[in-house]
């Protein structure tokens, strides 16, 4: 028996507003994203644990594959959201969540060492 690789998942580049919003619900004390676009149009999902795989996943190319949890909150559509398909687009999005994140803290990062640095006389 010989196993065969899994083919290698080309990103959806899903953009913020296009793709997906954030949402809410009152009383609730968490922000889920509904997807807007797509084949998965109207479901609701939150992310739970992220993190990334032990060493012993690494992929041929060095790199260690993510690994999240979600909870799926409304799925009118019945959409199979256990599909490697799905997991692979809300994955492409928290890349993208993940990339905007640290390019702020980056930014704020910078703006704050430009406050503390001090005038040269």
């Amino acid at each position: 028996m010989t196993l065969t690789p899994p083919k290698i998942h080309q990103t959806t580049s899903p953009k913020h507003r296009e793709d997906y919003v954030f949402v809410e619900k009152s009383n609730e004390d968490f922000t889920a994203l509904k997807l807007i676009s797509g084949p998965y149009a109207s479901i609701v999902y939150k992310y739970g644990n992220v993190g990334f795989a032990d060493e012993s996943k690494k992929t041929a190319e060095g790199a260690l594959p993510m690994q999240f949890d979600y909870t799926i909150i409304e799925n009118g559509i019945m959409a199979d959201t256990d599909s490697q398909d799905f997991i692979d687009h809300i994955g492409d999005i928290l890349v993208v969540l993940l990339e905007e994140q640290m390019k702020q803290d980056k930014q704020s990062e910078s703006e704050k060492m430009q406050l503390e640095l001090e005038p040269i006389e």
